[in-house]
């Protein structure tokens, strides 16, 4: 496989394809390049910002929540940011962390610890309530350039603070010569640093810190589920919503031995060899020789992937060990997954032609699933016919829709769970057709459109139909409630009731209605037999 197509097999896995672009659909700065942008400055903690604000909102691009992670601080905990004199320009979006794969086009950066703030126009009589994004990417790529929150917060009343986290090696790596604080967890203490930063200034833009909710999709829905089972979180954030991930997979998080392990062998072949200083030579590496090696240990996307350790001080325990231990945080969650989800993924692979034969199916499903024979016979009659669908549904089935199903039963018996799926079999897909000839429907990330109302790479430019559109207003209305009062039930649109363990909400252009056949669609005795 070339490097190209072993990237657009990252990609598939990710769920996005925001680094291909030089300025994908959607991406920032929006509201800072309008014609009536005026500057708008605010007081943080470590000096004032100059953002904009417009009729539409107002932005502040590219705020330092920690200082850069760079030489000496490579590799550790974030540290405090610097504080600045005068004003500092937020009109600016920072770079994107330096990704595991880059094609050009976005900035990027090591230097990269930087937050967006979007807030409504208007002023309030109370403080508003906060929602805090943390992107996809397979922890691997991605940023908070790739999405304009804008309208989120303009038509929810509410302010909507993205940050970046590092990716790859840079946020997750372990090693025996960095046993202390993060280790194998930088990127979860990056996420945490930016909420702290929301606690200490949110007040200064008229958000309310005591009501903060914490969201993400992919890699993002990962990250906010270790979130609720880190330690160092506990106070940060008052509710969850989890978009198509779960942290109850096998390969969420790995153990220390099995990551340090993995990261010998990386630092071995970087030329960082026991017997010298190796954290010391790991920190003097160029950065992107280091974010671009072989991971050498499995993760959220299988073999050579990335994901948190557990059994340092961020994670003590594995998420699935925390979550049946009642140790998870006790705070209302929204969390589904899309009807679709695996299409996607065995749509990109057809750039590789991953999925032509017997041979090529087979060790795909063993890269995504250790124990990959009784999952291999289980969907043997679906592959005889075709191994696209297949890999799409098992795929769909085993990574999303039922690890989503099992965390909502297990959370439920602690705090209010309210479950969904999503189902647009229209829903705008903005890349070539070929070779997406089968259909992509409700795949990975498509819902993302639908909740913020604004275009995004995998969507495109086109616009949505009138009944798409009353989907997302229903969608918002629902995300928009629930960051408020932890409820996402109000006036003029369909009951939500809590998830009774069974039976999610279907969001639906065909209507909103609790989906009587999710666990027989999904095939969830399965999957929850081989989680056991």
């Amino acid at each position: 496989m070339t490097p190209i197509l072993k990237t657009m097999a990252a990609l598939a896995a990710a769920g996005m394809l925001a680094a291909c672009t030089p300025r994908p659909p959607g991406a920032v700065p929006a509201l800072v390049q309008a014609d009536d942008a005026v500057a708008d400055t605010v007081a943080t903690d470590t000096g004032r910002v100059r953002g904009a604000r417009t009729a539409q909102g107002r932005a502040f691009l590219g705020i330092p929540f920690a200082a850069p992670p760079v030489g000496a601080l490579r590799l550790r905990p974030p540290a405090p940011a610097a504080a600045w004199s005068g004003v500092r320009d937020a009109t600016r979006a920072g770079p994107a962390c330096l990704p595991r794969h880059h094609l050009g086009g976005a900035e990027v950066s090591e230097d990269c610890l930087t937050l967006n703030v979007y807030a409504p126009s208007a002023a309030a009589a109370h403080p508003r309530a906060v929602m805090v994004w943390l992107y996809g990417g397979a922890l691997e790529l991605g940023s908070n350039v790739d999405y304009d929150l804008s309208a989120l917060a303009r038509r929810q009343d509410v302010i909507v603070v993205a940050p970046n986290y590092r990716l790859g090696a840079l946020g997750f790596l372990a090693h025996p010569a960095l046993r202390g604080p993060g280790e194998g967890a930088y990127a979860l203490l990056d996420q945490q640093a930016a909420l702290r930063w929301v606690q200490r200034n949110i007040g200064a833009f008229g958000g309310d810190p005591r009501n903060v909710t914490l969201f993400g999709e992919s890699a993002g829905a990962w990250s906010t589920c270790y979130q609720l089972n880190a330690p160092g979180a506990a106070g940060l954030f008052r509710r969850a919503i989890l978009q198509s991930g779960s942290c109850l997979t096998a390969d969420s998080a790995v153990d220390r031995e099995t990551a340090e392990r993995g990261g010998r062998r990386m630092a071995r072949e970087l030329g960082c060899k026991d017997g010298r200083d190796v954290a010391a030579c790991l920190r003097a590496l160029p950065a992107r020789t280091l974010v671009a090696a072989e991971s050498r240990r499995r993760g959220l996307t299988g073999e050579d992937a990335w994901a948190p350790m557990h059994g340092g001080d961020v994670l003590p325990l594995a998420p699935a060990a925390s979550v049946a231990a009642g140790r998870s945080l006790a705070v209302p969650v929204m969390l589904g997954n899309n009807r679709d989800e695996g299409r996607l993924f065995a749509g990109l692979l057809g750039y590789g032609l991953r999925l032509q034969t017997r041979g090529d199916y087979e060790k795909r499903v063993g890269r995504m699933y250790p124990q990959a024979a009784p999952v291999l016979a289980e969907y043997a009659p679906l592959a005889a016919q075709s191994r696209w669908q297949a890999y799409a549904e098992l795929v769909t089935d085993g990574s999303f829709a039922c690890p989503i199903r099992r965390l909502g039963q297990a959370l439920a018996a602690r705090a209010p769970v309210y479950a969904y799926e999503f189902d647009d079999p229209q829903a705008p897909f903005g890349l070539p057709r070929w070779p997406f000839a089968t259909p992509l429907r409700s795949f990975h990330a498509a819902e993302l459109v639908y909740v913020f109302q604004r275009p995004w790479v995998l969507s495109g430019d086109r616009p949505l139909a009138p009944r798409q559109q009353a989907l997302s207003r229903a969608m918002q209305d629902y995300w928009g409630a629930f960051a408020r009062h932890g409820d996402p039930n109000g006036p003029g649109r369909p009951a939500w009731p809590r998830f009774d363990g069974r039976t999610p909400l279907a969001l639906s252009v065909d209507g909103i209605a609790p989906t009587h056949d999710f666990a027989r669609v999904h095939r969830c005795d399965f999957w929850d037999a081989q989680a056991r």
